[in-house]
């Protein structure tokens, strides 16, 4: 009777375990599915870009007075220094030419030869220190500086006589540097009267050619 009695109790006691698990598995499931769901919600889901927002385009704001003036004076002293430093360069060969500076000390800073020929042909008529070779490194400084504006001519040509003006008075200068100045003058007046220096050259070859 004992042994049936136990027999039955474990029958009961497997039969409500069996219950037990049996209702915990629906609801595992549905857990489960609905955890599953959301995975899936998320993975295929459309996730929107942040809204771009709207660009209006800004006009550059005009320059004031004391900013335009600014920008003139930093243009007028960049000529002033290169005038300067062309000028005064050419000076310096010129004077290693008629040997009365010691040309040894400065030639490898002017970048040309070491005699006295050598700097003469520096500052030949096709040398780099050259009136024509100057003149247009000036003159293209003027160009770049300017945007070409012929408006911005004068204050650049007072630029260039300010500079020149540094380095010395120009009749105690070589002639090399007199006939420069007179050469870049001359580019200016046209850049003046034709608003650019286009067919510069051509032009001094026709009235050469008349003449």
């Amino acid at each position: 009777m004992r042994i049936e009695r136990q027999n039955e109790n474990y029958y009961a006691l497997n039969a409500q375990g069996a219950q037990q698990t049996a209702s915990a598995q629906p609801a595992q499931t549905a857990q489960a599915a609905q955890q599953t769901g959301a995975v899936n919600t998320v993975q295929d889901g459309f996730v929107s870009s942040p809204k771009s927002e709207s660009v209006t385009y800004q006009p550059p704001k005009k320059l004031t007075e004391e900013q335009v003036q600014e920008l003139k004076n930093q243009m007028k002293q960049s000529m002033i220094e290169l005038a300067k430093t062309m000028l005064g360069g050419q000076d310096k060969i010129a004077r290693l030419a008629d040997g009365s500076v010691d040309y040894a000390k400065l030639a490898d800073q002017l970048g040309i030869g070491k005699t006295p020929e050598e700097a003469q042909a520096a500052i030949s008529e096709d040398g780099m220190w050259g009136v024509d070779a100057v003149a247009t490194r000036l003159m293209d400084m003027a160009m770049a500086l300017s945007g070409g504006d012929p408006s911005k001519a004068e204050l650049l040509r007072d630029a260039v006589q300010k500079g020149f003006a540094a380095v010395g008075d120009l009749d105690s200068l070589p002639q090399v540097c007199q006939d420069t100045y007179t050469e870049t003058m001359k580019r200016f007046d046209y850049w003046v009267e034709k608003g650019s220096l286009d067919g510069y050259g051509q032009a001094e070859e026709t009235e050469q050619e008349e003449a």
